[in-house]
């Protein structure tokens, strides 16, 4: 399950970073530079972490899981912007992080089969 979050997540936010880069906004959401620069950062972690199996898919949809459902929770707070750094985080941004971030807390923290347990562990 992790894996599939891995590679999923990071292919959607690949796109969305390159996407950032060819409009200024889409669906209520506005791309900012950083903001492009971190989806397309995460979306080849992800990428990268996926294709490597569980062992790293695992850790990934954990932190990743963690820090997008932070970034849901001070976006619902008001926070719009890291400091200096423009995000331009909205309600619309906060719904979607939220989801990306409890599916990956989801994924990471599954039990999975007891198949993938042992593929993950190497034996």
């Amino acid at each position: 399950m992790a894996r599939m979050y891995a590679l999923v997540v990071g292919a959607v936010l690949l796109v969305i970073g390159i996407l950032g880069f060819v409009t200024n906004s889409f669906m209520g959401m506005e791309f900012h530079p950083a903001h492009n620069i971190i989806h397309l950062v995460s979306g080849l972690v992800g990428l990268w972490a996926g294709s490597r199996g569980d062992k790293l898919a695992r850790p990934y949809a954990q932190v990743f899981g963690a820090v997008y459902t932070l970034v849901a929770v001070l976006g619902f707070a008001g926070i719009h912007d890291l400091g200096s750094i423009k995000l331009g985080l909205n309600t619309t941004y906060s719904v979607v992080h939220l989801l990306v971030g409890l599916a990956g807390l989801a994924a990471g923290f599954s039990g999975g089969s007891a198949a993938e347990r042992s593929k993950a562990a190497g034996a």
